[in-house]
């Protein structure tokens, strides 16, 4: 592919040169009149600058453009005809370069700058003013249409190297979805048991130094009590990591302490949060629960799971009771438990509360509202194909608008001797016209319905006399736009299928020109309408055909891509199911041997026994989660570029990374982007939230940007995909990559 690019770089000014000779040689041919060594030196120069800006149009195409249009402006000072074609055509190609390789505002400034020299050109021949207009709109016209065409194949070969980086690297997935439940066990497992093991090897090790009977058997009394509750907590722990957690879990694990007044006003989850956002309700259930045991003996109890605004919350409060065990705890669980929360996007907080204490968590739902969408949706139409619709309503009103106000280059629909009032209906009628375009994504078939009624009314204006006689000749300039909305009705049909049933609007678009085309001469109106129908469905039909063909490679492609991230999910799944499997089973063999070892020491009131297993339990503990959290090489600690890789990009920054919205499947392009965009922003502690609109994605990144070239560098990712990039006062960073597919 990069040969071929190259080759192709190389061709362009091959062809300039060629063009420069043949028209030299016609030039030749007509004798023209020799123009003098100043004005051949200017136009030699111009030629110059014209082929220096070829070759640098890659790597500078700002600087390439700005020398093309001053090669432009020498070669009309010098007024030689023999070397001026030149120089326009490198404009052209310029223009083009600047479109593909800078960001939308910079391509859209040149190719005005561009447009700009044209009308100043003219002007300054000293033409009249409907020449300066018209040459002032048809340069526009040129300029946005190769603006549309460099920032059509901008997006697409971004969308193109986004799905091989995203088919290239996706199979990592499998790897890392296995590593983050790797992650999430070993923060588990040190919060259910390391905390009780080292409490029970403190107050045992203390007890046996100072010798004293009552704190010996204090201590023995401890171990056994939370050897117990350790053993619960590895069993729970080694299921759910064979079965996902589900709030029915919750149930059970309340029903275990009698005496607890329960009340859970939440039926169910989506079935794609439930899991993780179970788990946390889950721990954080059993761990409230457990420090009320040890410090709230005989309390009265209250756990209470509810929705509010849109978050799953926990309430766990208990009024306050006897002290089970002194000086025993280690403090951790808590603080782990509430980093594990944020982690996920919410919020824990504990604390006494009269002679109680309560403990609530605020767990954010994949599906609850925010704010984020509707800042998505304002930003959703200014880049991408919007931006490249609107400049094809811009085309659409500049050509044929420039071209009756050309004499003798086209139908002079504006004579001196009409009306005022006819101009600005036929000025408001183009406009018309041309506007469906900026929607023909979004609403093609209400927009072609909308362009022909404007054709229609056109005609009744023409036939009363309120605009001048036979403007609707202007229409053959603007049929054209009604042919490309009629391609985005039958491309933009959902399914295949659908396209081929938009057949009558063929009809409907040859009908409404075949009589526009029939003038008052014709006698046979009916006959004529029936013949210049005909002949205009003949385009509408190849158009059409187009269409549906577009649409048809449109959805087996996306078919295509989607049957593949299916699959990718499914293993996905599978490997995270296997590896949850693996560590149960380990878990089993491993851990909690020790732990059943100590209970059966403090039951036999054997206190050194109890001290030993407890080390030995800490030692399996921690000899597991050293296997779990096993170094990793530089190459295979770097996520996949996906959503999903965005977590374990997040860990590895100490960062938290949220899903909002409602999570789907995104193309791979969108994946991508995605990744590359929190991977830009990521630093330490930053927090990333991931927000699913219906039309999109925004990643939204709460940090101090960095000035410079990060930012810059994401501006022009972000543009080459059609999204937009903001920025905050207080460091919060936003990126919206709009959902679209070429049509």
């Amino acid at each position: 592919m990069g040969e071929h690019r190259e080759r192709s770089a190389r061709l362009v000014p091959g062809i300039l040169a060629v063009l420069q000779a043949l028209w030299w040689a016609v030039a030749a041919l007509g004798r023209d009149a020799s123009p003098g060594p100043v004005r051949t030196a200017l136009a030699a120069a111009a030629v110059a600058v014209a082929f220096g800006a070829m070759a640098v149009r890659r790597d500078a195409p700002a600087a390439a453009l700005a020398a093309a249009v001053a090669a432009v402006v020498g070669a009309d000072v010098s007024r030689v005809l023999a070397w001026a074609p030149v120089t326009v055509p490198a404009v052209l190609v310029a223009l083009y370069s600047l479109a593909l390789r800078r960001t939308a505002g910079a391509s859209a400034l040149g190719a005005l700058l561009a447009a700009l020299t044209v009308g100043c050109l003219v002007l300054w021949h000293g033409a009249q003013p409907r020449i300066v207009a018209a040459g002032a709109l048809l340069a526009c016209a040129g300029a946005a249409a190769v603006w549309v065409r460099g920032r059509s194949r901008r997006w697409r070969r971004a969308l193109g190297s986004a799905r091989e980086e995203y088919a290239r690297r996706a199979p990592d997935l499998l790897r890392h979805t296995a590593r983050g439940e790797r992650r999430g066990f070993a923060a588990e497992l040190h919060d259910v048991v390391a905390h009780r093991l080292t409490g029970v090897t403190v107050s045992a090790a203390a007890a046996l130094r100072l010798g004293r009977e009552d704190l010996m058997a204090e201590a023995t009394r401890h171990a056994g009590h939370e050897g117990r509750l350790a053993l619960l907590e590895l069993d729970a722990l080694a299921d759910a990591l064979a079965v996902p957690r589900r709030l029915e879990e919750v149930d059970a694990l309340v029903a275990a302490f009698p005496g607890v007044r329960y009340t859970r006003t939440v039926a169910a989850l989506e079935p794609a949060v439930e899991p993780a956002t179970a788990s946390l309700a889950f721990r954080v259930v059993r761990e409230a629960l457990t420090n009320t045991v040890r410090y709230a003996a005989g309390a009265t109890v209250e756990v209470r799971l509810a929705l509010e605004r849109g978050d799953l919350v926990v309430h766990v409060r208990d009024s306050g009771g006897t002290l089970a065990v002194a000086d025993l705890g280690s403090g951790s669980g808590l603080t782990a438990l509430a980093e594990a929360v944020a982690a996920d996007g919410g919020r824990l907080t504990a604390g006494p509360v009269g002679t109680g204490w309560r403990v609530s968590a605020r767990l954010p739902l994949a599906t609850g509202p925010t704010a984020v969408r509707e800042s998505a949706r304002f930003r959703s139409g200014r880049r991408g194909p919007a931006a490249l619709d609107a400049a094809l309503a811009l085309l659409a009103l500049a050509v044929p608008l420039g071209a009756g106000l050309l004499p003798g280059g086209g139908p002079d629909v504006f004579p001196g001797g009409a009306g005022a009032t006819g101009h600005i209906v036929l000025l408001a009628l183009l406009v018309l016209h041309a506007l469906p375009l900026a929607r023909r994504r979004t609403a093609p078939r209400s927009g072609l319905l909308a362009a022909s009624a404007v054709v229609l009314l056109w005609l009744g204006c023409d036939r009363l006399g309120v605009t001048a006689p036979h403007t609707t000749d202007l229409l053959l300039w603007c049929w054209w736009g009604d042919l490309v909305l009629l391609y985005s009705v039958a491309a933009r049909a959902p399914t295949a299928p659908g396209a081929r049933r938009t057949w009558p609007a063929v009809l409907g678009v040859a009908a409404v020109a075949g009589l526009a085309m029939v003038s008052e001469d014709v006698r046979r109106v009916a006959l004529g309408w029936a013949v210049f129908g005909a002949l205009a469905a003949v385009p509408a039909a190849a158009v059409w055909a187009c269409g549906v063909r577009s649409c048809g490679r449109r959805r087996t492609g996306a078919d295509s891509e989607s049957a593949r991230r299916a699959a990718l999910n499914r293993a996905a799944a599978e490997a995270a199911r296997a590896e949850r499997l693996r560590l149960s089973a380990e878990l089993r063999a491993t851990a909690r041997r020790p732990v059943a070892a100590m209970v059966t020491a403090a039951d036999a009131d054997d206190l050194p026994q109890v001290l030993a297993e407890a080390r030995g339990g800490l030692r399996a503990l921690r000899e597991l989660l050293t296997e779990v959290r096993e170094p990793l090489d530089a190459d295979d600690d770097v996520p996949p570029p996906t959503v999903a890789g965005i977590a374990a990009l997040a860990a590895r920054h100490r960062a938290t990374a949220r899903l909002t919205g409602r999570v789907r499947s995104l193309p791979a392009a969108m994946e991508v982007a995605a990744y590359r965009s929190a991977e830009a922003l990521m630093s330490d502690e930053a927090r990333v939230t991931v927000h699913y609109a219906a039309d999109g994605v925004e990643v939204v990144v709460h940090r101090r940007p960095q000035a410079g070239p990060s930012l810059r560098r994401l501006h022009a990712m972000a543009d080459a995909v059609g999204g937009t990039l903001a920025t905050t006062g207080d460091g919060t960073v936003r990126v919206w990559l709009p959902e679209v597919v070429p049509a």
